[in-house]
């Protein structure tokens, strides 16, 4: 763990356990890939190389058969005092010894906490100096409560002054606060902006199919809900409180 600590990463890769579409773009060094529980499977099944394994385990195994990760109980020690972000007593000596099951760095989360395991992956990041983040397979599948969370943890990144992206099949959501969003030409589809704080004001969207300028949006009307892109540079622009923005990926 000690190289996590000494390496700079340019962003993060956080991997869930829900739907997942693969890779949207290419994986390169200066990313730190995070498998969050069951996520573990899509990086296996793909092959998607993985800096770190964390969760709770409620929907990954961490097998016995697995070889010993070289962790001395000093090593334990600093990696609970490191890592832990729900404080120092919430790693105990059993859930450590989990990861001695995997090769894998690991990080076992308690089952009872406040934090889901993505927003605990997005606080590490954060922790580590990591700004931008890119979150796959945290969308779709029965658990549409989990899908909300996530759209929170972007709403907590941007407060906290990084970058989130939250992939689905075809769309990307993203957080705006405070400031402004641009758009390459080549940008298709639909477009939506939703007031994510009781409101919004200062809104302002040019280069779309619908224009507004300096309004107000309010998290309790979806009127931001399908705009368009039509093949010019566009943007949208927040003054105060933070939007939360889908749009269709760009295709390579």
């Amino acid at each position: 763990m000690k190289e996590f600590a000494e390496k700079k990463y340019k962003r993060s890769i956080l991997i869930g356990a829900g739907s997942f579409f693969g890779l949207p773009f290419s994986i390169g060094e200066e990313d730190f890939v995070i498998a969050i529980d069951g996520g573990m499977k899509h990086c296996e099944k793909e092959g998607i190389r993985t800096n770190l394994l964390l969760g709770d385990f409620d929907s990954y195994s961490i097998r016995e058969e697995k070889p010993t990760a070289p962790f001395s109980a000093q090593e334990k020690h600093g990696i609970a005092k490191q890592y832990s972000i729900f404080g120092e007593n919430c790693m105990s000596e059993a859930f450590l010894e989990r990861n001695k099951q995997v090769s894998l760095p690991t990080i076992s989360l308690p089952a009872i906490k406040n934090d889901t395991d993505l927003h605990a992956a997005v606080k590490l990041s954060l922790e580590m100096g990591i700004k931008e983040m890119h979150i796959l397979g945290a969308l779709g599948g029965e658990r549409m409560d989990h899908s909300y969370a996530a759209l929170q943890s972007l709403a907590f990144l941007t407060e906290k002054g990084g970058e989130g992206y939250l992939y689905g099949k075809r769309q990307v959501f993203t957080a705006l606060r405070n400031g402004i969003k641009c758009f390459s030409k080549e940008y298709k589809g639909y477009f939506s902006a939703f007031s994510f704080s009781d409101s919004c004001s200062g809104v302002s969207e040019k280069g779309f199919k619908y224009l507004i300028e300096n309004v107000c949006l309010r998290n309790t009307e979806p009127v931001g809900v399908s705009n368009e892109f039509i093949g010019e540079e566009a943007e949208i622009e927040v003054k105060n409180g933070i939007l939360i923005l889908s749009y269709e990926l760009l295709q390579a």
